[in-house]
């Protein structure tokens, strides 16, 4: 139950944040630190230890990868809307050729960085 309250938790702070990098970062280091929280240190667990490694490894790795996800959708949807209001404006194919490499660029920064 306290995994789902981390991740609920997660997500309403996520949506509060209305797409702002800095928040969304914020509130994925707040849930690894709500996960760290629940779980004991695994040398405490006396189960089978490598499944319950396995486990709760695969718990955190996939709440980090939705943390981190949601900030590189935010910086996607900025770079978009950056680009979307100087394409409006751009006549020249010149400038458009340009504004289309500066999209590429953003959006290999933004895979490198968070997928």
């Amino acid at each position: 139950m306290n995994v789902s309250k981390c991740i609920a938790d997660w997500g309403k702070s996520a949506v509060s944040c209305n797409g702002d990098i800095e928040c969304l970062d914020s509130c994925g280091r707040q849930l690894r630190k709500c996960l760290d929280d629940v779980f004991p240190y695994s040398k405490k667990i006396e189960f089978e230890s490598d499944k319950v490694n396995y486990m709760l490894s695969s718990l955190f790795f996939l709440a980090n990868r939705l943390a981190k996800a949601s900030i590189g959708l935010a910086e996607f949807d900025k770079a978009i809307t950056d680009i979307q209001k100087i394409g409006d404006t751009s006549t020249e194919e010149k400038e458009n050729k340009e504004l289309d490499e500066k999209v590429k660029n953003q959006i290999d920064e933004i895979l490198a960085k968070y997928f």
